[in-house]
């Protein structure tokens, strides 16, 4: 066998692909890499947007704060800009004209892309605000969704008298239900119940 046939030799024997049974092994070690990697990136992010919200609610608690400071109250917010833009509407008095807020603020967990809302249970697009006015007379009174969060947190609900919501992992709104469940990460991290926040003082809950 001359030298050009055996250098040809060499070169049919290292071009042989890889067999049927190595691809196999290759895909199945890809699929449990992917299933280890996929979970984890997906907890990943709900672990960002749970932080997030933790940010945002301490952000908000700070901005009613200075609007007490400056209005030696707390806005009245009315239920029916629901009706007309939603329940963004409820940020109004601390965007404008003060913006004790740059501008409203969008849940993490909301219900993006969604464009309905009905009176009974509205979409979320951003955080809802609970807020019991002292005054006038016809404004007074606590939110019955603040009643609940007294409730689940086991206080007085005279000590309330706002509250910043979001829906949390599970997208449920829990006011709409017939009650406001706390979100608690140490029951799973897509657990059941809402992210809140309520205060005067700092009052929090779901993981804080």
């Amino acid at each position: 066998m001359t030298d050009l046939q055996q250098k040809e030799v060499q070169m049919r024997k290292s071009s042989f692909g890889f067999t049927l049974i190595e691809l196999l092994i290759v895909v199945a070690i890809i699929g449990i890499l992917a299933a280890i990697a996929v979970p984890n990136l997906m907890n990943a992010q709900v672990r960002a947007k749970i932080a997030r919200v933790h940010s945002d609610q301490r952000s908000f608690a700070n901005a009613i704060d200075m609007y007490f400071m400056d209005n030696n109250d707390y806005p009245w917010i009315d239920t029916n800009p629901r009706r007309s833009i939603g329940i963004e509407g409820r940020w109004i008095p601390l965007t404008t004209p003060v913006a004790y807020m740059p501008s409203w603020p969008y849940d993490p967990f909301g219900d993006h892309g969604k464009a309905k809302f009905s009176d009974a249970c509205p979409y979320y697009l951003t955080y809802d605000m609970w807020v019991a006015a002292s005054s006038p007379p016809e404004k007074t009174g606590s939110w019955p969704f603040l009643q609940m969060v007294a409730a689940g947190l086991g206080m007085d609900e005279k000590r309330l008298v706002y509250a910043f919501n979001s829906q949390g992992p599970d997208l449920k709104v829990w006011a709409c239900e017939g009650g406001a469940m706390i979100y608690d990460a140490s029951n799973g991290l897509t657990s059941d119940g809402d992210i809140i926040r309520a205060g005067p003082g700092g009052i929090a809950a779901g993981g804080f």
